[in-house]
C-alpha cells in the first residue's frame, strides 16, 4: 500500500473517530444529567482542535495526542467501576483509535514530508 493511501485512510479514521468521540462524550454527559459547566469542561479541550482536524494540520494532530492522554486516563478510571456503561467502553475505544490514527498519520507525514 502506498504511503499516500495510508495517510488518506488514517486521516479518515482521525476525522471519524474524533467526531464520534465528541458525540459519545456529549451523549454520555446528557444521560448522566451533567450540569452545563461539565459539558464545557469536558468538550472544550477537544473543540479547540475541530478546525485543525478538518483541515488536516500536522501540528494539531501532535497536540491532540497530548490532550488525548488526559481523556484516556479519565476513561480508564470510569471503567474501573464494577458495571461500566457501554458508552464508557465506546469512549475508551474511540480514544485509542483516535490516538493510534493520529500518531500514525503524524509519523507518516513527518517521515515523508507531505
Amino acid at each position: 500500500m502506498k504511503i499516500e493511501r495510508k495517510i488518506t485512510i488514517s486521516r479518515l479514521a482521525i476525522q471519524g473517530s474524533f467526531f464520534l468521540l465528541l458525540i459519545v462524550l456529549t451523549t454520555n454527559l446528557w444521560l448522566q444529567s451533567a450540569p452545563l459547566i461539565i459539558y464545557f469542561m469536558s468538550l472544550a479541550p477537544l473543540a479547540v482542535f475541530i478546525s485543525g482536524i478538518i483541515k488536516g494540520r500536522l501540528r494539531t494532530l501532535i497536540w491532540l495526542c497530548f490532550v488525548l492522554l488526559l481523556y484516556f486516563a479519565i476513561a480508564t478510571y470510569k471503567l474501573s467501576v464494577p458495571d461500566p456503561l457501554l458508552l464508557d467502553i465506546a469512549e475508551l475505544v474511540l480514544i485509542v483509535v483516535l490516538f493510534v490514527a493520529a500518531t500514525g498519520n503524524a509519523r507518516l507525514r513527518q517521515k515523508n514530508v507531505l
